[in-house]
This record gives C-alpha cells, structure tokens and sequence, in this order.
C-alpha cells in the first residue's frame, strides 16, 4: 500500500509537561510503501518499508509511525485537486 507523507512533526511532552516538537525522518509529500499484512484495523501506526531511505541503514527493521502522518495517494490527489480551485 502507498501512503504519502502530510506530516514531519510529532507533537509530545518533555517530562515537565512543557510541549516539544519532534521532526520525523520524514519527507512531506513523499509517497511511502507501507506493508498492508502488518496494518491492522485497531492499531495506530503503519510500518513503512525499509526500501524508502528514510533512516539508518544499520537499522534491520522497518520504522513505525503514527496514521496521522499519512494518507493515501487518492487522499493526496485529492487535497491537491483541492489546492487548485
């Protein structure tokens, strides 16, 4: 399944409760394979393929990241199409 990243920021909280932004080693408006046999229904991540170079090669398992990141490429097609009018 290809996703396309809307995305790069992950908001959290430092121990003091204080607000923090996180920029992810993602690309916005990159499209992502993620493995359809590892998303399930009630889960919130998608677990993007090793193939996109988006991290450390020394890592020997792919990434998770959170839905929210991303939409599919109809999704993406159509906020484009959105943007024109």
């Amino acid at each position: 399944m290809k996703v396309v990243c809307i995305s790069n920021v992950e908001l959290s909280r430092d121990s003091s409760g204080k607000p923090r932004h996180n920029i992810l080693h993602l690309t916005i408006g990159k499209v992502y394979e993620a493995d359809e046999s590892d998303i399930k229904n009630d889960t919130n991540y998608y677990l993007i393929d090793e193939g996109n170079n988006d991290y450390d090669s020394k890592l020997s398992f792919p990434l998770v990241y959170s839905k929210t990141h991303f939409v599919t490429q109809d999704v993406w097609r159509e906020m484009q199409l959105n943007k024109l009018l």
